[in-house]
């Protein structure tokens, strides 16, 4: 009798959890799935939701049979990990983060051994708003873009395999260049981020917030929201990204101050027609977003091939050509 595949999570919060849950929806293949958390309640949550078959305080224990592994981690925590479980990985293991990051992700994945495999994600949450532990469901990733960032060394049955994973619970692969990644969500993540906090400090740091606070309604509470992450996490996030960020600084800062020439120009058409355009490109992605049609769909192909590959990748990554 073959054994089962065994999938690893690493951290049980939203991205973890959820990722579970979705891949307990598929009643057609058979795997067995063991979570790691530092905080056992977050392992005893997820095995009441039926995110993880078993848990394992033990980091090592928990991935060293292991033939797939999700680092749903921090992106501070992600190299202490894998410079803890570099020795012990099952030769031709599949790992993947969901970092949003991916420049410093890749430097620590360095420290891995040739006979295990390494792909850099980021799934896209589309939920709005705050969310933690308690907002995990199956149907997370549904119709959501899952961005796949392999080096021009990553073998092509890692990507395969990876991108089959993707589409398992729900998702769209988006293949993007790491470097791109980071730039690109520089502008989508770190900017709105950044902006929030400065609207923040700009309010709340004036004399009349003592006033302002008491007519904040739903729109400012929309427009300063913060990921619910630990400050120190968020701001190595930024950090990691600065040279990206300074650039979307500087074009915001520029387009900030067309709006304020256009103001106290006075002109109400001018002022109207840009209200028009932005509101529409809005809309235009919206719905695109709800549909999960930004590209052509892709061919899917049946399920086991996903569990073909992922129990027969090779133990060591071809040679490169010479």
């Amino acid at each position: 009798m073959t054994n089962q595949p065994q999938i690893t999570i690493v951290g049980l919060g939203l991205i973890g959890t959820s990722f579970g849950l979705a891949l307990k929806r598929q009643k057609d293949v058979s795997f067995v799935i063991t979570g790691h958390d530092r905080r056992d309640p977050a392992v005893q949550r997820a095995k009441k939701q039926g995110a993880i078959d078993t848990g394992h305080w033990n980091l090592v224990k928990a991935c060293e049979k292991a033939d797939l592994i999700l680092l749903a981690l921090p992106l501070a925590a992600i190299a202490p990990a894998l410079q803890t479980l570099r020795a012990v990985l099952k030769p031709g293991c599949l790992v993947l983060d969901t970092a949003p990051l991916k420049a410093p992700v890749l430097e620590a994945a360095k420290v891995l051994p040739d006979s295990v495999y390494f792909v850099s994600s980021t799934p896209v949450i589309l939920k709005p708003g705050p969310l933690g532990v308690e907002a995990a469901a199956a149907d997370l990733f549904d119709k959501t873009p899952w961005t796949l960032c392999p080096t021009p060394t990553t073998p092509p049955e890692a990507v395969s395999t990876a991108a089959d994973l993707v589409r398992l619970v729900g998702s769209q692969p988006f293949f993007l260049d790491p470097a791109e990644h980071d730039g690109l969500m520089a502008a989508v993540d770190g900017l709105p981020t950044l902006l929030a906090a400065a609207l923040l400090r700009t309010t709340s740091g004036n004399p009349s917030w003592r006033e302002m606070r008491r007519l904040a309604g739903g729109h400012f509470e929309a427009a300063t929201y913060l990921p619910g992450v630990d400050p120190a996490d968020l701001g190595a996030l930024l950090l990691g990204n600065s040279d990206n960020l300074a650039h979307w600084i500087d074009v915001m800062v520029a387009e900030l101050q067309d709006w304020k020439q256009t103001l106290q120009d006075g002109d109400e058409k001018v002022v109207a027609s840009r209200f028009e355009a932005v509101t529409e490109s809005r809309y235009q992605w919206l719905g695109m977003r709800a549909q999960g049609d930004f590209e052509e769909p892709e061919s899917r192909e049946k399920l086991p091939g996903f569990w073909g590959r992922l129990v027969t990748l090779p133990s060591r990554r071809p040679p490169a050509p010479k």
